[in-house]
């Protein structure tokens, strides 16, 4: 199963920063209200309490004096009672119980931070403001989600910070898998991200380092083989042609010089920095190409194609669909090849009374499909045909059927 995330870790980590911050602003908004729900019923209370105890002694009686001490309510005077009510606002919202508490003669008004009541017993009016202030709730919650964000960005900072060698690990992992060279400035830091981004970069060079000597010395010994192997042949050309070795020995230096270029292909497709030219191109001109690179005759390919255009490097499907010809021709009984297109699906068929090949085998390099076969070869050439067809994203596959091994080309 392919698990696919188009989000990287920080973008998850910030989406998760912004949902915990809104999480918890939502958080100190309902705890606010709770709070301030808890207060307002606790004013109606003692509203209701105090309306009893106005029914009950006289506000100049002793134990009303204690009362409201204990309670830290004060009396209000008529003229300061009428100021308040004019630039105050009543708390409560709820109409019906906001009528109840008009039909018992209770008013209860937010000022100043403190609540204020007015009531009306037997005839008289009495107002008292509780001295205790409210709690403040806008500043507490000003200061709480102040906190609260800084301490998010904090968070988030020192997540963003642990992650910055991952970041530049992933740079680094592009740039070396695309030939580039590495940022190799040692990355500080004790933790494991850290440890492992500084060990791949180490790797890295390393790898690098062996790839160039690698490089440098194919094409060195390419170099030097294709002087002895040009000087040879022209030798042998210049032989008489009653010289019975001459043919044979024409041969040999023709398969080396063929071992030679598979040997340059690889060391070309396989190199970071080759680049795939992908335009679209008509396939009857790629086998066109290849009857002339195996230099074969029309009636030796059989196929299907007309006028069906497909994208791809040009040279290297014609190297593809070369080697999987000259294979199929190669191995075939009646030296004949089958192209077929269904679809988006290249077929390139042979008949052979071989049995299937083991594809696993002979897609390695130096895999040779049967080793009682005495064709000459390194084993090189589905090797390079998978490579190619890699780097186009193209998909290669295999089956005997009908005592036909076909390869098949996802196109």
């Amino acid at each position: 199963m392919t698990i696919k995330n188009n989000v990287s870790i920080l973008t998850s980590i910030k989406i998760l920063g912004i949902f915990s911050a809104l999480l918890l602003i939502a958080t100190a908004l309902m705890l606010a209200y709770i709070i301030l729900l808890n207060e307002k019923r606790s004013a109606i209370k003692q509203s209701i309490v105090l309306y009893e105890n106005l029914h009950k002694y006289k506000a100049c009686d002793e134990s009303m004096k204690k009362y409201l001490k204990i309670n830290s309510l004060t009396q209000v005077n008529l003229k300061e009672a009428q100021n308040i009510m004019e630039i105050s606002n009543q708390v409560l919202a709820d109409k019906d119980l906001e009528k109840t508490l008009k039909n018992a003669n209770i008013e209860i008004f937010e000022y100043n931070e403190h609540y204020f009541y007015a009531y009306k017993a037997d005839a008289d009016m009495f107002y008292f403001i509780n001295k205790t202030p409210m709690t403040p709730i806008p500043k507490y919650l000003g200061i709480g989600t102040f906190v609260l964000l800084i301490m998010l960005f904090l968070l988030f900072k020192f997540i963003r910070d642990s992650m910055q060698p991952l970041q530049i690990l992933h740079k680094n992992i592009e740039k070396f898998s695309n030939g580039e060279p590495l940022d190799q400035d040692e990355i500080n830091g004790n933790d494991e991200v850290a440890m492992v981004a500084n060990a791949f970069c180490a790797a890295a060079v390393t790898i690098d380092s062996l790839q160039k000597s690698r490089i440098l010395f194919l094409r060195n010994i390419m170099h030097e083989l294709k002087t002895p192997i040009t000087k040879g042949k022209f030798i042998t050309i210049m032989l008489d042609d009653s010289n019975q070795d001459k043919i044979q020995l024409i041969e040999i230096f023709d398969k080396m010089y063929t071992q030679l270029k598979d040997l340059s292909d690889i060391e070309s497709i396989t190199s970071k920095s080759s680049t795939l030219h992908i335009k679209k191109y008509a396939l009857i001109d790629i086998i066109e190409n290849v009857q002339d690179m195996l230099y074969l005759d029309d009636d030796a390919i059989e196929h299907n194609i007309t006028n069906q255009n497909f994208e791809f490097d040009f040279n290297l499907f014609s190297i593809t669909i070369k080697n999987l010809v000259d294979n199929a021709i190669k191995y075939s009984i009646d030296k004949h090849v089958k192209i077929e297109l269904i679809g988006k699906t290249l077929l390139i068929k042979n008949k052979s009374e071989s049995k299937k090949l083991p594809i696993d085998k002979i897609l390695e390099p130096f895999g040779r499909g049967d080793k009682n076969n005495d064709t000459n070869g390194f084993g090189l050439g589905l090797y390079i045909v998978n490579e190619i067809l890699l780097k186009h994203n193209f998909q290669l596959s295999y089956s005997y059927e009908n005592k036909y091994h076909i390869f098949k080309i996802n196109l």
